[in-house]
């Protein structure tokens, strides 16, 4: 798959881990001073302490080995597959199979996925176990590693800490969240067509939507010979240029541009909405392709189908906003794309301007634009106003506006008016007294 990035592979840690703390080299030192001043003074209270301290240096050590033995842990990762929002369940079972009981153990599902947390203290009694269930949301997209399970245990003293890592580590993708955003609307004045309503179009599509009498001017190439030789006359091909409209959406994964984190950072939302978007018109049958300069080039050729939106899902989840390319140059970049008639979305939370001067330069080809802002000043708390949204306005380019607030499916549902040049034009258009 075209973009399709796993992540790094972790090397496995070791089954058992043993390290020494802070608390463990201040006794060591106060033992140390006790010897010293035992063997200077000749008191016999200095060798007593000292004693004392060896035998609790040797116990707790005994027994923090003792604490992880005959200690077993089975995990049950109930998903593989989820949807930023979505819960990662697991269930983890920690059984004690000796007669020593585990008191202060601390078991964590390892995981590099991002706001997750499965840690947990329980005590376990001899011959028993301890079973529970964990739920966290999943609140970043990737491709990630979980697992194997530690185990933490410590003595009295806390003068040592021994891990113990069980299991194998598994594989999850989390994939963009998916809105339903049935009021987004891709239609303008250049489209032929959207959904189901055809109108006729001039020029060869790939689509023949009816037959119709042949007419002065046709070219050969719509005469369709059958019908003709079926009607005893000549026969033209209507074509419906709506279907074969290619849709590209880009979504903006520059690094320098990007606000908020995890599911709230401008990378997730712009992402999710590529993925509804993705999801919507290929619902519909229409062919959507997808581009994005992130960590690396994501290119995906418009097409169609279950399949084609499930390879959209695997890139985008894999893909991170690390890029360096700025918008006017991805533009600029992949200029010859734009087909004559095709749509092209656009998202992206950059505040810039240079980009809107490219958008200019594609209109000029007959493609309808639609561009999908991440308000910027929403995440800066900066009461500014919204000049890509004004400029673009003011070039007729539909344009949608995401504050950091905002439900996503509210925010596409209605498209931004710039309210003081709506104003303006109602005052010069109303007659003066």
């Amino acid at each position: 798959m075209d973009g399709l990035v796993l992540g790094d592979k972790k090397s496995m840690p070791p089954k058992n881990q043993f390290r020494l703390s802070k608390r463990f080299y201040l006794i060591s030192i106060l033992l140390l001073i006790t010897i010293i001043t035992g063997l200077a003074t000749g008191f016999p209270l200095f060798f007593r302490l000292t004693y004392i301290l060896c035998v609790a240096i040797i116990l707790t050590f005994v027994w923090n080995l003792i604490s992880v033995k005959q200690l077993s842990i089975k995990v049950d990762r109930r998903t593989e597959r989820v949807h930023v929002g979505d819960p990662l369940v697991e269930r983890i079972t920690a059984i004690n199979d000796g007669f020593i009981p585990k008191p202060s153990l601390i078991v964590e599902d390892i995981a590099d996925i991002p706001g997750y947390s499965s840690a947990h203290a329980i005590d376990i009694s001899s011959k028993s176990f301890r079973s529970w269930r964990t739920t966290t949301p999943a609140r970043k997209r990737g491709i990630y590693k979980i697992g194997p399970i530690k185990v933490s245990s410590s003595d009295t003293l806390g003068l040592y800490q021994r891990d113990i890592f069980q299991g194998n580590t598994s594989q999850i993708t989390v994939y963009p969240r998916l809105h339903t955003i049935s009021g987004f609307d891709i239609t303008t004045d250049t489209l032929y067509s959207e959904g189901n309503t055809t109108k006729r179009a001039h020029i060869l599509t790939p689509h023949a939507s009816s037959i119709r009498d042949y007419e002065y001017g046709d070219s050969i190439s719509r005469v369709h010979w059958k019908s003709s030789a079926k009607h005893g006359k000549l026969m033209s091909r209507e074509f419906d240029i709506g279907r074969s409209n290619d849709i590209w959406t880009v979504v903006d994964l520059d690094t320098s541009h990007q606000y908020g984190s995890l599911d709230n950072g401008t990378d997730e939302i712009a992402v999710s909405i590529t993925a509804s978007i993705s999801q919507k018109y290929s619902s519909l049958g229409r062919s959507i392709g997808v581009i994005g300069y992130g960590n690396t080039k994501l290119f995906i050729e418009p097409s169609t189908g279950q399949s084609h939106f499930e390879n959209i899902l695997e890139n985008l989840a894999a893909i991170r906003a690390e890029g360096n390319t700025p918008l006017f140059d991805v533009l600029a970049k992949e200029d010859n794309l734009w087909a004559s008639q095709s749509t092209l979305i656009l998202i992206t939370s950059s505040t810039a301007l240079a980009w809107i001067s490219a958008l200019e330069h594609i209109r000029m080809k007959h493609i309808n634009i639609i561009v999908i802002l991440l308000n910027a000043n929403s995440y800066t708390n900066e009461d500014t106003e919204l000049t890509n949204a004004k400029k673009l306005f003011s070039l007729g380019i539909k344009t949608y506006v995401v504050d950091k607030e905002s439900s996503v499916e509210a925010a596409l549902s209605k498209p931004y008016i710039d309210a003081s040049a709506t104003l303006i034009n109602k005052e010069l258009k109303e007659p003066t007294a």
